[in-house]
Order: C-alpha cells, then structure tokens, then sequence
C-alpha cells in the first residue's frame, strides 16, 4: 500500500469520526434548544446572512500535451458567506442561497516532465448560488437540507515549458455543487451550521495557459464549513 493510500485512508477515517461525534453532540443538544426557543415557529424562516469556517480538502491533477505533471492531495483552511431566504410549509423548507468562498488550494511541481520545468497552480476564490431544500424537526428548531448549486471558481498559474517560455493563466470556470447540512437554532435569530460540500469542477482544459497544447486541470474539492447563521428579519 503506498503512502497516499494510508494518509488518504487515515484523513477519510479522521474526518468520518469528527463528522460522527459533531452530529451526536448535535443530535444531543436539540431538546434543550427546542425547549428554550419553542416560543418562535418561524425562527428558520426569511432572509438570513451567516459566515462560515471551513476545511476543504482536493486531488489535484494537471495533464500537459498528454502527460500528468501533477497528482497529489491538496488541503487548507478557508473562509466563506451565505446570504439567503427560506420559505417553510409545514415542516418542509426551500431557498435559494449566494454564496463567497475563500480557500487557498495550491499545488506546484519543479523537475523536467514533457519540457515542463515548473509549474504552479492556484484556486482560491469560488461564488455562486444554491438552492436548498429540507425540512425541520425537534419542534423547528433544526432545520436539515440537501443543497444543489453552481457558480464559478477562479483558476491561476504560472508556468514554463521549454521552448515556449514562461506563461501565465487566470480565468474563472463553471463548478457544480451537492451537498448536505443543517441550521441549529440557539436563539431566536441565531443558528449554528455544519455543512459537508463536494464541489466538482468541470473539465478545465485548453484555457488555463495560452499555448497550443493539450491542458487539463482535475481538482473536485470537498469542503466541511461550520459557522453561524443570522436570521434577524
């Protein structure tokens, strides 16, 4: 077994755990919550903003005139926001979200592959919409939601080949979205977030550095986001 394997088994079982004990806790604490705040049905309902943490994890891969320069685990802190509207029937629940996101998930390569000498490349900024749908449970005070959404994502790099130089690339590319989560309620006008995304980036290929090669960039990224949601109106 190589040493990707066991570190890609080993950060999947971590992360596994970590989603398990934050959902018991979760899961644990929503009487009291649904005690505390019964006195507001509507408190997951309307506009609301909210800001987000989150750990974003990707396999990047770079193909150049048909040969892969890079393949490797890519992972980092991040920062996002949400702004959004929830309409609720019953215990159902629809809305569509915007949302910013900022994680640095970089990847570079120094040798000699295909006359490629170095290589550097960069994802940092990602917005978009999703929409949300769900329902509510433990006396409305959870809400649950699946999320469907797309938006773009800005790729940069930098680049030399022998023979061609040193080149440069920055463009912004149509991503896809799905994902799950949910808002705890802790007051009236405030919830928390846990969310799990999985973002796949469509076939970035013949645009990310001006030369007339074959390119390909693969990097679907999975993020796991906890934060705060405000619904003050």
């Amino acid at each position: 077994m190589t040493n990707k394997s066991i570190h890609a088994r080993s950060w999947r079982s971590g992360l596994s755990s970590s989603l398990i004990g934050l959902l018991f806790l979760s899961t644990a604490a929503v009487p009291g919550i649904a005690a505390d705040y019964s006195n507001r049905s509507d408190r997951l309902q309307g506009a609301y903003v909210g800001v987000l943490g989150n750990y974003t994890y990707a396999n990047a891969e770079f193909m150049w005139n048909g040969t892969r320069i890079i393949d490797r685990d890519s992972h980092n802190w991040g920062v996002g926001g949400v702004a959004g509207y929830g309409w609720r029937w019953g215990s159902a629940y629809f809305g569509p979200e915007a949302y910013v996101e900022y994680t640095d998930i970089s990847t570079s390569f120094t040798g000699n592959i295909a006359d490629v000498t170095n290589l550097s490349l960069e994802r940092k900024i990602g917005a978009g919409v999703n929409l949300l749908a769900g329902f509510t449970g433990f006396d409305d005070a959870v809400l649950f939601y699946g999320l469907l959404g797309g938006g773009a994502t800005n790729f940069s790099g930098d680049i030399s080949v022998d023979g061609l130089g040193s080149l440069s690339g920055d463009i912004w590319y149509p991503v896809l979205s799905l994902g799950a989560g949910m808002d705890g309620s802790v007051s009236n006008s405030v919830a928390v977030r846990f969310q799990v995304k999985h973002t796949f980036y469509f076939d970035v290929s013949d645009h990310i550095f001006p030369a007339d090669t074959r390119q390909s960039y693969d990097l679907d990224t999975t993020a796991v986001s906890v934060g705060l949601v405000w619904r003050p109106w």
